[in-house]
């Protein structure tokens, strides 16, 4: 997909970058991210993501109590997610799938599928945890790191964690980074390497 004047007007700050770039904006453009979130961490990450330019399409999952305020307006709690953002955050999709690619950016629990790249965004005890795997990654390796978390923390805590999910996604989408691993998010500024663990083929 090659870049427009427009499109070139709209990213020139992340274009400057030079781990993006042109061609890497042009990869950004041209992926596409499945979402599944109803809370402050899935929302916020969906909002980087589409300002970076990678079209997003939210599955049916209700708003949670909370979530409302932050992107979308009072009252749409209990509504379907992918109507309320379609309607007030401009680059998210209502279509079935995300175009151009089958990544996957979800709020545990979740259900995991397509080639990747796969985000996942979690909770440990107080604190935030993302799990990510790149399409070349062990699916079990990552399916047995997510087994362990809950959902989410809300709050600051899962906007600062829907930040870090969503720059995860986009340096995987430019094939940056590891094929597979974890981050915590302890509190803001503070993030911890996680620990991957190893399914049964690669332990």
């Amino acid at each position: 997909m090659a870049l427009g004047e427009a499109d070139i007007l709209r990213y020139s700050r992340q274009i400057l970058l030079r781990e993006v770039g042109g061609r890497g904006q042009e990869r950004l453009l041209a992926g596409g991210v499945r979402l599944g979130a109803s809370g402050e961490a899935g929302l916020t990450a969906a909002a980087y993501v589409v300002a970076g330019g990678t079209p997003v399409v939210p599955d049916a999952r209700p708003l949670l109590e909370g979530a409302e305020g932050f992107l979308v307006p009072a009252g749409h709690t209990g509504e379907s997610a992918a109507d309320v953002l379609a309607a007030h955050l401009p680059g998210i999709s209502s279509g079935a799938r995300a175009p151009g690619g089958g990544g996957r950016l979800a709020e545990v629990p979740a259900r995991w599928d397509g080639e990747g790249p796969w985000v996942a965004l979690g909770g440990d005890g107080a604190r935030g945890v993302v799990v990510f795997r790149a399409p070349e990654g062990c699916a079990a390796c990552f399916a047995a790191t997510v087994a362990g978390l809950g959902p989410p923390p809300g709050g600051l805590a899962g906007v600062g964690l829907g930040a870090l999910g969503a720059l995860i996604l986009q340096r995987l989408l430019l094939g940056l980074g590891p094929a597979l691993g974890a981050r915590g998010w302890d509190a803001p500024g503070i993030l911890t390497e996680g620990t991957v663990h190893a399914c049964g083929r690669c332990g």
